[in-house]
């Protein structure tokens, strides 16, 4: 989607709001389900066009303990200011830093790149499908949410045994 801003870009004062239902391609393991909604406004200060809005939406997440699949809601406040012709060249904006990465190219906001780019900078980078989830047994892979598995707990000792000898107040090893 998106947005010519050209009648806002030239004159300075002016501002609109538009309604943004925008649906996500999956990209980089994160995917969105169903549109990202909200609404923006668009205002000329005079040197720069500055973006405000809220963005609403449900992410398609995979749980980093067990695994599997979960939807989690997420609201955004969006925040962006791009150059305007007026703007002086020692103001620094993303547009002119990153042309390549602006949303906005000759007053025209792709609404699209703007909603990727904020929905990418909130996701979680290590989501959990609940608090509690125990994960997934080291030993045969079994998801410990779907119940118990049948491999035997490892004895006390096991592989990281000499790590307890670092701890002040372990009990002595036995020899």
């Amino acid at each position: 989607m998106k947005i010519d801003l050209s009648d806002i870009a030239g004159t300075p004062g002016a501002h609109g709001r538009y309604s943004i239902s925008e649906d996500l391609v999956p990209v980089e393991g994160l995917s969105c389900v169903g549109p990202v909604r909200g609404e923006i406004t668009v205002e000329n200060t005079g040197s720069l066009l500055l973006v405000r809005g809220r963005l609403d939406g449900l992410f398609r997440l995979s749980c980093t303990r067990c695994l599997g699949d979960f939807d989690r809601s997420f609201s955004v406040e969006v925040e962006d200011e791009f150059a305007t012709e007026d703007t002086d060249p020692d103001i620094e904006t993303v547009d002119r830093d990153e042309p390549a990465a602006s949303a906005i190219s000759d007053y025209v906001l792709d609404v699209t790149e703007l909603v990727r780019q904020q929905a990418m900078l909130n996701a979680p980078m290590a989501p959990v499908c609940r608090p509690d989830c125990p994960g997934i047994c080291p030993q045969c892979g079994q998801n410990l949410n779907e119940g118990p598995c049948e491999c035997v707990p490892e004895a006390a000792g096991g592989r990281w045994a000499q790590l307890r000898d670092l701890l002040p107040g372990a009990p002595e090893k036995e020899d």
